[in-house]
């Protein structure tokens, strides 16, 4: 299948990604404050665009390989990162991550208002539910809601 995501022009295999998600767990392996609240707040987390995104992709958003915390914004929300792989490559768009004099920087698009997102070749953390498997990577920024009883964690 054939899809555009932002600038980049992919091809992929939404059966082979959901397959290689099924067995899974919801989550990353962390167990903070912030990584419990994503999963928590999953639904709430991605906007209808990107959850469709996701769907024809094979993605399942509740199961990122990798969750980056950045910081609590003026809106109250939690501006989160990570990945998520899918079985596919890019076909064209340049690759999302910059490494320079060793330091690596991510060049996102915006994909809707409250999310940004950017394809790569660089695979990290890949599940071994993929190995053998064409694997390209998504990366994505979104704002997340606290939803736990806990106590925020102080800005």
């Amino acid at each position: 299948m054939r899809l555009q995501v932002a600038n980049w022009h992919i091809e992929c295999d939404p059966n082979a990604t959901r397959a290689a998600y099924a067995s899974l767990p919801i989550g990353t392996d962390c167990s903070c404050d912030q990584c419990r609240n994503f999963n928590a707040a999953v639904g709430k987390t991605f906007p209808p665009e990107f959850v469709a995104l996701a769907a024809s992709l094979g993605i399942n958003p509740s199961k990122p390989s990798e969750l980056m915390h950045w910081c609590r914004e003026p809106s109250g929300l939690y501006l989160t990162g990570g990945w998520f792989h899918f079985v596919g490559r890019i076909v064209s768009g340049a690759d999302a991550h910059e490494h320079e004099d060793g330091t690596g920087v991510i060049q996102y698009q915006q994909f809707s208002p409250d999310v940004e997102v950017g394809l790569s070749r660089h695979i990290s953390l890949l599940p071994k539910t993929f190995s053998g498997l064409a694997v390209s990577q998504l990366e994505f920024q979104t704002r997340v809601p606290w939803v736990l009883a806990d106590v925020e964690p102080a800005p």
